[in-house]
């Protein structure tokens, strides 16, 4: 399942926002908590059910007001969803960031390139 982490509008309510695609149950999915180490404050789980979600609108709605919405988080979470059953495993579990207005890019480690 793809895994797309969100800027949280209120951290000290819920510091983690978390939406995605889950290709096996063919739904998006929403979890937002607060994570106190132990056992994380849930405040909404929603896409479990297999085609709960069908739709990026959807889980957007859900989040709206826990997290900012960069402009193509929907672009994104629609190609995950068209993308799924072509994917590779290591693109079918990919972790997103974004910040509130955009993704983040993952800084590339000098180490990791090829001489």
């Amino acid at each position: 399942m793809t895994q797309h982490f969100l800027t949280p509008k209120d951290p000290e309510a819920a510091n983690v926002v978390m939406i995605g695609h889950d290709r096996v149950l063919g739904t998006f999915f929403a979890q937002v908590y607060k994570d106190t180490g132990a056992d994380p404050n849930l405040v909404l789980w929603e896409g479990s059910a297999r085609g709960q979600l069908p739709y990026a609108n959807q889980v957007i709605d859900l989040v709206r007001d826990h997290a900012h919405i960069p402009d193509k988080l929907w672009e994104a979470l629609d190609h995950d969803r068209a993308r799924a059953a072509f994917r590779t495993a290591e693109e079918a579990n990919a972790v997103t960031h974004w910040s509130p207005t955009a993704r983040v890019e993952p800084e590339h480690d000098a180490d990791s390139t090829h001489a």
